[in-house]
């Protein structure tokens, strides 16, 4: 009873810090599927499946803050919704067919990518407009749904670094990943579901818990320096990623 009261604390711990930081700078949800296979027990499939069903509510909450402040770009979600939507579902798929130390090595290197990226890179890329064409967006979708169901990590990891390499602003680029978290979520849980890895108990507490973190870390983004934020998350994906390796 005790180690699995540790085990719920240390995941209800780790919800809120993901909650946080995908509220705040739009990254974090890479951090569930590792902590659900080392702390929850769960094989990598499963930890990818229940993580990608959580993100239902981070999703919601994560829109509706920043719709709240008219900052989400409508016509760009729905075209990468396009393209996310059934990509999600094929990336789940292709989760479910592979080895269990296969499934973590795209963790562990996604999240060493992406904290490098926000810590080396991230400061250098200069704002535009935030206009994309139609098939750019759509595409840039298909990509973001594919790799983000694939390893469970809901899509703001994704789509915020191609997003800002592409020259669209931040808080655009963070409201269109919260948006695009729930048509890509359903399809990849859909997905992931059919195949029974799925554990909607521990799901929906983590995704409570990590939708509270959202609110809070939105708030966060509209108050504190992004660039605290953001040093401090990339520090947190880099050590991830390369201890996921390192267990592999």
């Amino acid at each position: 009873m005790g180690d699995a009261g540790n085990q719920v604390g240390v995941i209800a711990l780790i919800a809120v810090l993901v909650g946080i930081s995908i509220g705040a700078v739009g990254v974090g949800g890479v951090a569930l599927p590792p902590a659900l296979t080392w702390f929850a027990r769960l094989d990598p499939h499963t930890a990818a499946g229940t993580s990608t069903f959580s993100f239902l509510l981070t999703g919601l909450a994560g829109t509706l803050a920043y719709a709240r402040h008219k900052a989400v770009p409508w016509r760009m979600a729905g075209l990468l919704t396009c393209g996310v939507a059934p990509a999600a579902a094929l990336g789940s798929l292709v989760n479910g067919m592979l080895p269990d130390p296969v499934v973590m090595i795209p963790l562990g290197v996604f999240a060493t990518a992406a904290g490098l990226y926000h810590l080396l890179l991230r400061r250098r890329t200069t704002a535009g407009t935030g206009e994309m064409g139609a098939t750019t967006t759509i595409a840039v979708g298909v990509l973001v749904g594919f790799c983000s169901a694939l390893t469970g990590t809901g899509g703001p990891v994704f789509l915020i670094p191609v997003l800002l390499a592409l020259r669209v602003p931040a808080v655009t680029a963070v409201a269109a990943g919260q948006v695009i978290q729930l048509p890509l979520v359903g399809f990849a849980t859909a997905a992931y579901a059919y195949q029974g890895l799925v554990v909607y108990g521990k799901g929906t507490l983590i995704g409570v818990i990590a939708a509270a973190g959202v609110v809070l870390g939105a708030r966060l983004a509209l108050r504190l320096r992004q660039d605290q934020l953001q040093r401090i998350t990339s520090a947190a994906l880099i050590t991830l990623g390369v201890v996921v390796l390192a267990a592999v």
